[in-house]
This record gives structure tokens, sequence and C-alpha cells, in this order.
């Protein structure tokens, strides 16, 4: 039995035994209540250790002594939503509306609930309209609100809400994407693709933005960017199963060093840093002479600025493959980014050394020269890689 449980039960106990003794009244309540706030308590702790099972245990306690706690029907339906329980969740968020009239969260927790998770987007929009009412800046609300309008097919009253949302949370990309697809509804392909440009700015890899901005493009004319951006479309969702189909290889065979390099390849491509990196230290715990995936790794450290964690990985890739110039090359390039210029020196004419018809090594001689301050010797290896660039045209 949980210890915790065990505690609880003693003091229950406890606090029967006060009641057989005349305690009544005022003092059984407010006894009740506080012995549901430790069960609330213990409920948010068993939340973050992670031991859902006892917090849904002690959060049931906690509204069966004092239904009156909004917060604590609150949490029990984000965790009835976290096991995608969401009917639950619905008559949670509901309970704490009852518990609170003006707890704002709730309402746009319930609105949430019932749009995206239960489809029911007309029984939707009147918690979130209560949302605003009580905070008319609140953006997640708007948010919500606008895409229950959209969905509705209320499109004017949809962009008037994504507007909002959109000016209150500039970063928002759903709310941005959505305003999009309301614009795309009623013919503005215009403002539609500006929308739809905003978000790629901020995210290159989200496929459906391409999509619609390739759909706006062509409606607007613009064939050439019309199918580029549908290209670009494509080749993502490729991107995406294949992500999606190595996973379930990996599932199946752990030891699948290929598989692992083939998907932090392809995190790697998206900017997924921490799981691309993850993939390939997988790689090298399989195979510590895939110099592939140091070589990755090195990158993905030096992409990140982690520049002394490349120093570490490239050094291993060097120690392995000495005679490779382009290894001392990267070596060089952490040395730079580190400020240890004689040491970047070193490594650039080593590559020299290996490649020396190779123009890129002598420029970056060149620009290590110029910052440890020997501008003679920068001149004359930018000189040499003037010379060799020309020889290569």
């Amino acid at each position: 039995m949980i210890d915790w449980l065990k505690q609880f039960r003693k003091l229950t106990m406890s606090l029967i035994a006060l009641l057989s003794l005349g305690t009544t009244g005022a003092k059984a309540v407010e006894i009740e209540k506080h012995q549901a706030l430790l069960f609330y308590d213990e409920g948010l702790r068993a939340l973050f250790r992670g031991d859902d099972e006892a917090a849904f245990v002690a959060l049931k306690h906690t509204i069966s002594l004092d239904s009156s706690l909004a917060d604590a029907h609150c949490v029990l339906g984000l965790l009835y939503g976290k096991h995608e329980r969401w009917k639950e969740a619905a008559r949670a968020f509901q309970s704490a509306i009852l518990a609170d009239a003006n707890y704002i969260e709730a309402y746009c927790e319930l609105g949430e609930t019932y749009l995206i998770r239960l489809a029911r987007v007309t029984d939707a929009i009147l918690p979130l309209q209560k949302a605003i009412q009580m905070d008319p800046d609140h953006a997640r609300a708007r948010r919500l609100l606008g895409t229950a309008y959209f969905r509705q097919s209320q499109i004017d009253e949809a962009i008037a809400e994504l507007q909002s949302a959109v000016k209150l949370d500039p970063f928002s990309i759903s709310a941005l994407y959505t305003l999009g697809l309301a614009y795309f509804q009623i013919g503005d392909f215009e403002a539609a693709s500006l929308r739809f440009k905003q978000i790629l700015e901020r995210d290159a890899f989200f496929a459906r933005a391409h999509f619609s901005l390739g759909n706006s493009y062509l409606r607007m004319g613009r064939m050439a960017e019309g199918q580029k951006a549908l290209r670009t479309f494509e080749a993502l969702t490729q991107e995406k199963e294949q992500i999606t189909h190595l996973k379930r290889i990996l599932r199946q065979d752990p030891s699948n060093v290929e598989g692992w390099f083939q998907l932090g390849r392809l995190q790697l491509k998206r900017k997924m840093w921490d799981v691309s990196a993850e993939a390939f230290e997988k790689c090298i715990a399989l195979n510590p002479q895939d110099i592939r995936s140091y070589e990755a790794l090195g990158y993905l450290y030096f992409q990140r600025k982690a520049y002394e964690n490349a120093l570490e990985i490239y050094s291993k890739v060097v120690e392995r493959r000495p005679n490779i110039a382009t290894y001392r090359n990267s070596v060089g390039g952490v040395y730079l980014m580190l400020e240890r210029y004689p040491q970047a020196i070193e490594q650039y004419q080593a590559a020299i050394r290996l490649k020396p018809e190779e123009p890129r090594f002598h420029l970056n001689l060149s620009q290590a020269y110029k910052r440890a301050g020997n501008h003679a010797s920068a001149e004359e290896a930018y000189h040499r890689y003037e010379r060799l660039k020309n020889e290569k045209k």
C-alpha cells in the first residue's frame, strides 16, 4: 500500500475519533477542509513525481471532502486529459466552474476539450466567450474561439477573434494558420499567403503551411511559386513518413545502427536537436567505430554553439581518422569559435597538408591568423585562397 495513503488513513481514524467525542458542526467541516487540502497537496506531489495513479486517488479524495476546491477539479480534469479520458475531463472542468464561476482557465480548458477532443464545436463557444468576457486580453481563449467560429463557418467572427489572438500573441502559429485559412476561405489570397509566410519564417518545417501557401499562390496566378511550395510540402511529408517508419523499425529492433543514423539525420535536417543527438548517441553506443555518427553529432553541437561538446566529439573523429582533411578543418573551426587561435591554426595547417588544393582551408587559415593578430600570414593565406579559387573556375 502507498505510504502516504497509510498516513492519511491514520489521520482519518484520528478525525473519526475526534468526531465521536463530540466534535460537530463548524469544527467538523473545518477538519474536513483541512484534510482535503492535505490530500490536494499530496495529489500535486504525486503528479510532480509522475505517479498518476496516486494523483488520481488523492485528487478524488480531495473533492469528496471539499467540492469547493476549484483547483482540484481543474487539475483532475488535466489529469483525465493526459490519459485521453475526455468526457471525464470535461465534467471535471465543469465542476471547477461550478466551484468558482470566475475560473478563467477552467473555461478555456472546457472550451478546448469540447472543440479539439470531443468535436462538440457548438458547446465550446459559450465557455470561451465567458472567458473572454472576464479577460478580453486572453490570447488563448481568443484563438480557441476563433477556431470554433471557423469550424462553424462563421468566417467574419473567426477573423475578428484570430486577429485579436495574433495581436496578443504574435508567436502563436496555430492562430496564424487558422487566420490564414479563414482569409483563404473568403478569397483574400494575398492576406492568406502573408500569414502562411509568417509561419514559415518561424518554422520552415510546418508542412501544412507550405501546402496552403502553395495553393494561395496558385489562386493568385503565381504558378512557379505555388508549385515550389507544394513540392516542399511533398518533401516534408515524405520525411515525416520516413521518421514514423524508422521509429516503428527501431521499436522492433533497437540495435539497428543504420536505422538510428537515418533517424538522426532526418531529425537533424529538421533541427530537432535533442532527439537527433539521442539518435546519434545510440549509434555510437552500438558501434563506437561509426565515424558518421561522431561527425554528425559534432556538427549538431557546432550548430547549437555547444563548442566544448563539439570539440570533444570532433577530437574523437580525428583520433580515429587523423588523415582526413575535412575532419581537421572541422576541429579548426571549433577552436576558432573557442578563440583558441594557435590550435585552430595548427588544425587548418594540417588540413592543408592533407589537401593543399582546397581553397576554403586557406580561407579559414587566413581568418585564424587574422584573429590571432598575425596580419602578414593572414594576407598570405588569403592570396593562396584567391589563387586556388580562380584556378577552380
